[in-house]
C-alpha cells in the first residue's frame, strides 16, 4: 500500500508544523493553520489500527506479533532517547533522567504524570502505541467476530468517546497532570485505534465507502479549512480558543475514510499521485523523521536560531530545520532502523506452541 505509506509523511510533516508554529507568531492566520498539524498524531493512531488489521493473517502467534512490533520501533526509540537525553544535558545542563529513560524504554511514560514528556518529547506516543500493540490480538479477534452493522455502531461510539475525553476537561477544571491523563492516556486514545481496526475489518469483508479517494482527500482538506476558521474565529462556537487535540473527534471518521479509500485504490491499482517514489520514500522515513525532528529543533534553538522578528529569516530557518530533519531521518532509517529490525527479527523466533492469533 504505497499510497498509505505516503500518507504517513504528510501526517509526520503536520506534527513538524505544529512544533514549529512558534516561529510565525507574527502571522496568526498561519500559526492557527500549523496548530492543526497536531492532528497528525491521531491520524497515526487510526492508521496503526487499520494497517495491523488489514495485514492480519491467521496462524501467527501473539509472541511473534509482539516481537515484530518490538523490533520495528524499539531500536530507534532507544537511540533517539539516549541522544536526546545526553544533548539536553550538554546544551542546557538538564540532569540526565535515568528514571525518564527507563519509562521511555519500557513504553510506560504515557501512564505517568511526571515523566510524560521525558527525554524526547515525542516518545509518549510510542508508549500509547505499545499499549495498542499489546491489546491488538484480543481486539482484532473480538471485532472480527462482529457483524458489519455492529462495526459501524462501534465506530460511532469510538468517535463519541473521543469527543467526550476532549470536552470533559473543558467542562471541568483539573490539574494539568490529571487533564493530560484524561486527554492523552493510552486508554483515552484507544478509540482511535479501534476505529482503524473497524474500518479495515469492514473493508476486508467487502464494504466500500460511498466516495472514492479523491473525494475523501477533498473532505479532509475541507475539514482542515473548517477547523482553521474555527481557530481563527472561536466566537462562532464559544469564547474559548480550541486547544490542540480538540478537533480529534471531527477528524477521526475522515481519517478512517481517507485511509480506507486510498488503500482500496492501491488494491485495484488505480492512478494515484501518492505512489510517486519520492512520497513513498518520505513515508518510509516518516517514523525516523518523527523520532528525530524534535532533537533537530532543539539543536537549532540551542545554537541561536530561535524565532526572530524577521518572518523571512524564520521561514528560512524552518525550511533548513525541515531539510535537516529529513536528512537525519534518512540516515537513521537506513543505518539504524532497518538494520536493527532485521537483526532482531533474526535473533529470536518464538516457538510454535503459542496460541495462534492474527499478526
Amino acid at each position: 500500500m504505497d499510497s498509505v505509506t505516503a500518507l504517513r509523511w504528510f501526517a509526520a510533516a503536520g506534527v513538524f508544523s505544529f512544533h514549529t508554529k512558534g516561529y510565525f507568531n507574527e502571522i496568526p492566520s498561519l500559526t492557527s493553520l500549523m496548530q492543526i498539524g497536531y492532528e497528525g498524531v491521531p491520524f497515526f493512531f487510526v492508521l496503526s489500527g487499520f494497517v495491523m488489521a488489514w495485514s492480519a493473517k491467521p496462524g501467527g502467534t501473539a509472541r511473534q506479533f509482539y516481537w515484530r512490533r518490538f523490533a520495528r520501533i524499539w531500536p530507534l526509540l532507544a537511540v533517539t532517547a539516549v541522544v536526546a537525553g545526553l544533548l539536553e544535558k550538554q546544551w542546557y545542563g538538564t540532569p540526565f533522567s535515568f528514571t525518564g529513560l527507563l519509562y521511555t524504554l519500557s513504553f510506560t511514560q504515557a501512564w505517568t504524570t511526571d515523566h510524560f514528556f521525558t527525554v524526547n518529547i515525542v516518545t509518549w506516543t510510542l508508549s500509547v502505541e505499545a499499549f495498542f500493540y499489546l491489546a491488538f490480538p484480543l481486539l482484532y479477534k473480538l471485532l472480527d467476530r462482529c457483524a458489519s452493522w455492529c462495526l459501524g455502531l462501534i465506530a460511532v461510539l469510538m468517535t463519541a468517546a473521543t469527543a467526550g475525553t476532549r470536552l470533559w476537561p473543558v467542562w471541568h477544571h483539573y490539574p494539568a497532570a490529571t487533564e493530560r491523563l484524561i486527554f492523552a492516556s493510552p486508554l483515552a486514545l484507544t478509540p482511535m485505534f479501534v476505529l482503524g481496526i473497524c474500518a479495515a475489518v469492514a473493508a476486508r469483508r467487502g464494504w466500500r465507502p460511498p466516495v472514492g479517494a479523491r473525494v475523501s482527500i477533498a473532505l479532509l482538506a475541507g475539514m482542515i479549512a473548517l477547523c482553521w476558521a474555527w481557530t481563527r474565529h472561536p466566537h462562532w462556537v464559544s469564547h474559548v480558543v480550541p486547544a490542540p487535540g480538540m478537533f480529534d473527534a471531527l477528524f477521526m471518521p475522515i481519517f478512517a475514510l481517507t485511509i480506507t479509500t486510498v488503500a482500496l485504490r492501491d488494491v485495484r491499482s488505480g492512478a494515484s499521485l501518492l505512489r510517486r517514489k519520492a512520497l513513498v520514500k518520505l513515508g518510509e522515513w516518516s517514523f525516523a523523521f518523527y523520532m528525530c525532528h524534535a532533537i533537530v529543533l532543539r539543536a537549532f534553538s540551542h545554537y541561536g536560531s530561535g524565532a526572530s522578528p524577521g518572518v523571512r529569516h524564520d521561514a528560512l530557518v524552518v525550511a533548513i530545520m525541515l531539510v535537516s530533519s529529513v536528512t537525519a531521518a534518512a540516515f537513521l532509517h537506513e543505518c539504524v532502523e532497518k538494520p536493527a529490525e532485521r537483526r532482531l527479527k533474526r535473533l529470536w523466533t518464538p516457538g510454535r506452541k503459542a496460541a495462534a492469533v492474527p499478526a
